[in-house]
């Protein structure tokens, strides 16, 4: 084979969990061999923490295909999302239901049926998935809503007012230019983007796709070693962002307060060429960034030990998340 795109790659099977885990050691062997990536988080994160993920729940039979903390077979939500400091204590986080109770977390299964573990899909329960039914559900909501997104900006390592601004943020509230002319405080020639790239200075492009502020995602992304998010609104983009960082809460939080850090920075840094003339580099942008995120998380912990070189070049290793 000389070449093979995952676009134009159909894989054939029979539909079962020990297939998609099957599939799983292929790729990760494939990584292994190639020296490419390949993405399981991305995956992941769509298939549950997106609208798919939200609609279907485990029926436990024997418990041996179901994972005891990140599948949704209790009150439709993972144990470890609501009990995740326990979850981030556990040394067996891929254990079945099967494998806790034969370490004496019940009763040994007796109660159990005598059957296999399914999946049950919640909109349809009696007649189960089908393609019409996942179409109108997807036809007839919005995949993130603005207070899905409001409710990850007050965070208690981040200050009041940051929070405040990023409110604001998402509600497009900000004096950018497209707003200032749109209440004719500015006149209509005056709307460009303070980073000279001739677009038009809209929160959007401001934040996520401009040539020189939004370049600042990949960098952000290389030294918090996370995928980089592309997503046309701000609130579709802070979920996304903070959902990378997978089931662990402790990782979530921190990838909040990194997408905190990163949009004051690029606000500060518009107002600073708007108003002083002056401009730093988008890696002068990044070093602010791994400061305000430093200072934030020693000024609300003072147990935390934080190594300030270790800080900059690694920070996944100074949290113990790696």
């Amino acid at each position: 084979m000389e070449a093979m795109f995952a676009d134009d790659t159909l894989l054939l099977g029979v539909k079962s969990w020990a297939n998609v885990r099957a599939l799983r050691v292929v790729l990760v062997l494939f990584e292994a061999m190639s020296g490419l990536k390949v993405n399981f988080n991305k995956s992941m994160n769509f298939y549950w923490g997106g609208w798919f993920g939200k609609h279907i729940s485990k029926k436990v039979g024997d418990g041996s295909d179901t994972f005891f903390w990140t599948d949704p077979w209790t009150a439709e939500t993972p144990l470890c999302e609501r009990f995740g400091r326990l979850f981030d204590l556990a040394e067996t986080k891929s254990a079945t239901m099967a494998e806790m109770f034969a370490l004496g977390w019940g009763d040994g299964g007796e109660a159990w049926a005598d059957s296999s573990d399914r999946w049950l899909w919640q909109p349809g329960p009696a007649t189960g998935y089908s393609v019409r039914g996942a179409y109108h559900l997807l036809t007839s909501q919005d995949f993130v809503t603005l207070d899905d997104a409001t409710g990850l900006i007050w965070h208690t390592q981040v200050p009041l007012k940051v929070s405040i601004f990023a409110w604001r943020l998402l509600r497009d509230r900000l004096p950018t230019k497209t707003n200032l002319v749109s209440r004719d405080i500015l006149s209509p020639e005056a709307h460009h983007c303070v980073s000279g790239c001739g677009i038009v200075e809209s929160t959007q492009h401001l934040f996520l796709s401009c040539s020189t502020f939004g370049s600042l995602w990949s960098l952000v992304s290389s030294w918090i070693d996370s995928t980089l998010v592309d997503s046309q609104t701000l609130p579709d983009h802070f979920m996304q962002f903070t959902s990378s960082a997978g089931v662990s809460r402790a990782r979530r939080s921190f990838m909040q307060l990194i997408w905190l850090a990163c949009v004051w920075v690029v606000w500060h840094e518009r107002n600073q060429r708007l108003f002083r003339g002056s401009a730093n580099s988008v890696h002068h942008m990044l070093d602010k960034i791994k400061f305000f995120s430093f200072r934030w998380l020693k000024t609300t912990n003072n147990t935390l030990t934080l190594n300030y070189h270790c800080w900059w070049s690694s920070p996944l290793v100074c949290l113990n998340f790696v």
